[in-house]
């Protein structure tokens, strides 16, 4: 009985000592448990936190974004308000030059006036004027009528009658002065007519003038001047009064440079002169208009003219049948650049 006692006791001790051992284990399998609780609402309030501080950070940055974009309208806004306030002031400006130009010509060409009237000459070349004309016997009086006055004796005047059907010859026929003299030719248009009174002229020096303009009483003596007391030079230009811009007659007098001349005209025939016998002195008869513009830019093709400070002729621009701005414009000048400007100049 006793021994049963102890059997029973032994078991139950066993018992109790596995259900201790069992109870501890659970125990330390709980408190693992616990821990890894804990361990993971550490990392969870850790990613919270990181995910609060990050979304307050993302509100912060599109705030800054908005400001930045806001800046960036408002820096936007500003350079278009300058960039409109400068174009504004460069036209103002560009203006401004051309103003001043224009005033330091007028200053200059009464200057050298003043004093080409009081000057004596050195030489005294013989000047030749090609005058061509068609059609204009009215207005032909006054052309030749501005030649007599000129101011300077050594000139002849070639008048080249493009087969005229009014009353032309009867005109010309009219002039005594044994300076004067012409030719008819047949129908070939100015730049024809032009070259015919190439042919035909004696002179040292070679002018021109238009039927329809007037030359300026000092004009052959300012070439004179230029061609006579200057033997380096062989061509010049001077200016030209257009008697109605604006409603004011202006003074056109522009400085050289090669580059504006390839772009555009410089100076009207009435003002070109040049010495003659010249090989690049001959006009393109293939062109309607703007032979003064291939003219000019041949012959200072490969030399610099001399820009005289000095009112060549009046041009005038009421006269009718006037070649200028014709139904053959944008051909001719098309034609032009393409004769006389570099690749990076051509249309």
């Amino acid at each position: 009985m006793r021994r049963l006692r102890r059997i029973v006791a032994a078991a139950m001790g066993d018992r109790r000592h596995a259900e201790n051992g069992e109870i501890a284990a659970l125990r330390s399998a709980v408190a693992d448990q616990a821990a890894e609780i804990e361990r993971l609402r550490a990392r969870l309030e850790h990613h919270t936190a990181w995910l609060e501080d990050h979304g307050r950070a993302l509100r912060d940055g599109d705030a800054r974004t908005a400001t930045v974009e806001a800046r960036q309208a408002a820096l936007d806004a500003r350079q278009e308000a300058l960039d409109g306030w400068l174009k504004s002031h460069d036209t103002a400006f560009a203006g401004l030059h051309i103003r001043i130009g224009n005033l330091e010509a007028a200053r200059d060409v009464r200057t050298f006036t003043h004093w080409l009237d009081q000057h004596e000459l050195v030489a005294t070349p013989k000047i030749s004027i090609v005058l061509p004309t068609h059609d204009r016997a009215t207005l032909l009086p006054r052309a030749v009528a501005s030649v007599l006055a000129q101011r300077y004796e050594n000139w002849e005047l070639v008048i080249v009658d493009d087969a005229s059907s009014d009353a032309t010859p009867k005109v010309i026929a009219g002039f005594a002065d044994p300076r004067i003299r012409s030719i008819r030719v047949e129908h070939g248009g100015v730049c024809a007519a032009r070259n015919a009174g190439l042919a035909e002229v004696t002179g040292d020096v070679v002018a021109y003038l238009d039927d329809d303009n007037t030359m300026h009483p000092l004009w052959l003596k300012a070439l004179g001047w230029a061609f006579g007391e200057h033997p380096e030079i062989t061509v010049a230009y001077g200016g030209f009064v257009v008697d109605d811009i604006g409603g004011l007659p202006t003074l056109f007098l522009r400085p050289y440079e090669r580059e504006i001349l390839i772009q555009e005209n410089l100076a009207d025939i009435g003002a070109v002169a040049h010495r003659a016998g010249l090989p690049e002195a001959r006009f393109d008869e293939s062109l309607v208009e703007m032979d003064d513009w291939d003219l000019l830019l041949a012959l200072t093709a490969d030399r610099d003219p001399l820009v005289v400070p000095a009112i060549s002729c009046y041009y005038t621009t009421t006269s009718g049948d006037r070649l200028s701005h014709g139904p053959t414009y944008d051909d001719d000048f098309a034609a032009i650049r393409r004769k006389h400007a570099g690749p990076e100049h051509r249309p």
